[in-house]
């Protein structure tokens, strides 16, 4: 029996905030872990995921494979999958207070393969056969909404504005839909701790993108001037913030630790700090017209006092860090980062793939490799909430990935990635997205995604990497590349990262002053001069692209790195190989998201 739940990509995807996304996602992980669970209930013999997955549901994947006796399986798979419906339609009750239909979702599709001379090999086959020709089937009732209002983040369905749950919060008087009001009130409502409190959230993207800038923070606390500043920023906070955050995990460790030194009459202020001040360390933040649409119960004098007094101590804590303590100001832009594992499919269907070598096609095989998914998940899961890189994992089921990373560290938790994944699996494709804190959330996971996609399509060996941006205006750009495929060899994270670095030394004229980095304006000349420039002899075509990078403030290393990354980007365009692309996500690099 092979049981998937699908649309999941697009259900995540449709999220206005992190804690939206990350409750989408612990929803699907949810139900799949229902359906796996049944399964054991009733007798059979559960294949994928790990049956020890299912004491920690996050990491649970949503495709589920279960062996029972000849002639049961179709009535075990019917069941099951009205369980996961009946659980989500609970799920919808507790939250809307009534019966709602959500057409299609959850989408549960299943086959089942009969006993066969051929064996589990056999039955594996043919159903990997059977079920996207189910995929196929589209076999929902038909939504008839008249004159209604469309949900705002999933048009398919009618929003639920004229009887919305009781009791959501005012803030939260979006137009959406039953499915997207589950999502959104997951955590109050449906998933709350013993105690009866909300369970915890997800941190937010400022709180991911400002988390290396509050880290160096806690570590500076020794110092009364930084320390006076994070109280007035918290003191001004006060006048409006109502809404608990959920913190960087290894900030809210570092604030319970007491590391970095926190007086005791100060301790209330680190933890704050870590755990709710991530957007409030951008000055940008502090704007009377945006934090009055947020917070219209706040009398407007006061509301403007505020923000004068945040502003004022967001910008010197800002100074005083940089002056004292040489820190970087917090970067405005952090990373989506989406991994998966090539032709996985292939893999267990017992050919080579991607991986160093074929596995057995056998019940017992396939739970070992489910086991060792399940652990690089958790695996992958620790690594990236780990101090060095402050990342923030959305899911990490070990085929894929979805976490958020602040910009300065994405690229380093790329390689990280990567390089977790053991040798004896099939290889792995990244993609990594740069988005500004306030932007798009959807667009960004959105085109992360497609670059995923058009990475592994990129190459007939799959094993890519993509890095790219999403800007405020929409302006995007993306290049594609390969991992490295020798072990060691310096990969194109690597090169890329140069340009995260602080330029430092001195102009190629000698004249002693401070080196800016490589200027946009070589982007530029790139696109210009692209066709000249791929006309040229090896030799000359390289010695000109030191040239313009070295004449445009960048270093001798950056040329390199623009040189291999022009050589690795794929697909290649037809008469050029000037490095256009490249260039312009590394110009955004040295001037956004260090």
């Amino acid at each position: 029996m092979l049981l998937t739940i699908s649309g999941v990509q697009r259900y995540i995807r449709e999220s206005r905030s992190t804690s939206d996304l990350g409750a989408a996602s612990r929803i699907v992980a949810e139900l799949s872990a229902v359906a796996a669970q049944r399964f054991l209930d009733h007798g059979a013999r559960l294949v994928m995921p790990a049956e020890s997955s299912l004491a920690d549901s996050a990491g649970v994947p949503n495709k589920i494979v279960a062996l029972a006796p000849a002639g049961t399986g179709g009535r075990l798979a019917r069941a099951v999958a009205e369980a996961v419906r009946e659980k989500w339609r609970g799920w919808v009750r507790t939250v809307m207070g009534r019966e709602v239909e959500t057409p299609g979702m959850p989408g549960v599709q299943w086959v089942c393969s009969p006993a066969s001379e051929g064996g589990y090999a056999r039955q594996w086959a043919v159903a990997q056969q059977a079920l996207p020709a189910r995929r196929r089937v589209r076999d929902f009732p038909a939504v008839e909404a008249p004159q209604r209002v469309l949900c705002s983040l999933s048009p398919r369905w009618p929003a639920e504005v004229e009887e919305p749950p009781h009791r959501a919060p005012r803030h939260e008087r979006d137009a959406l839909s039953a499915a997207n009001w589950v999502k959104r009130l997951w955590r109050h409502r449906v998933m709350k701790n013993s105690d009866g409190r909300p369970a915890p959230g997800f941190p937010s993207t400022g709180a991911v993108a400002s988390a290396p800038f509050r880290h160096r923070v806690l570590e500076s606390w020794h110092d009364a001037g930084v320390v006076a500043e994070v109280g007035r920023l918290r003191r001004a906070v006060k006048v409006m913030d109502r809404f608990p955050e959920t913190p960087v995990k290894a900030l809210g460790t570092l604030a319970e630790s007491g590391e970095g030194g926190p007086g005791d009459g100060s301790r209330k202020d680190a933890r704050w700090f870590a755990e709710a001040g991530g957007r409030w360390v951008f000055p940008d933040t502090w704007r009377v017209d945006r934090l009055r649409r947020e917070f219209p119960e706040v009398e407007q004098e006061r509301l403007e006092e505020a923000v004068r007094e945040g502003h004022r101590a967001a910008t010197r804590l800002i100074t005083r860090m940089r002056d004292r303590h040489g820190a970087a100001p917090p970067a405005p832009y952090l990373a989506v980062l989406v991994q998966d594992l090539d032709s996985l499919g292939r893999y267990l269907g017992g050919e080579r793939g991607t991986a160093r070598a074929a596995i057995e096609v056998s019940a017992e095989r396939h739970r070992q490799v489910s086991e060792r998914l399940s652990g690089l998940g958790a695996e992958l899961r620790e690594g990236l909430a780990r101090v060095d890189l402050l990342g923030a994992p959305v899911y990490a089921g070990g085929d894929d990935l979805l976490a958020f990373v602040p910009a300065s560290r994405a690229l380093a938790a790329a390689r990280r990635c990567h390089d977790t994944v053991p040798s004896d699996l099939p290889t792995a494709s990244t993609a990594v997205v740069f988005f500004h804190h306030v932007s798009s959330l959807q667009e960004a996971v959105t085109h992360a995604q497609e670059l995923l996609t058009e990475a592994k399509a990129s190459a007939e060996s799959k094993h890519g990497f993509a890095v790219g941006y999403v800007r405020r205006s929409g302006v995007r750009e993306a290049s594609l590349q390969g991992w490295a495929g020798a072990e060691g060899e310096r990969g194109p994270e690597a090169d890329f990262a140069l340009f995260l670095r602080p330029a430092t030394g001195t102009t190629a004229d000698g004249g002693g002053a401070e080196r800016v980095g490589l200027s946009p304006r070589i982007v530029g000349v790139l696109a210009r001069d692209a066709d000249e420039l791929s006309s040229l002899p090896a030799e000359l075509y390289a010695a000109e692209i030191r040239r313009l990078v070295t004449r445009h403030g960048g270093s001798a290393a950056e040329a390199e790195a623009l040189l291999r990354l022009g050589r690795g980007e794929r697909p290649e365009t037809p008469g050029s190989r000037a490095p256009v692309a490249a260039a312009r996500v590394a110009a955004f690099l040295r001037g956004e998201a260090r």
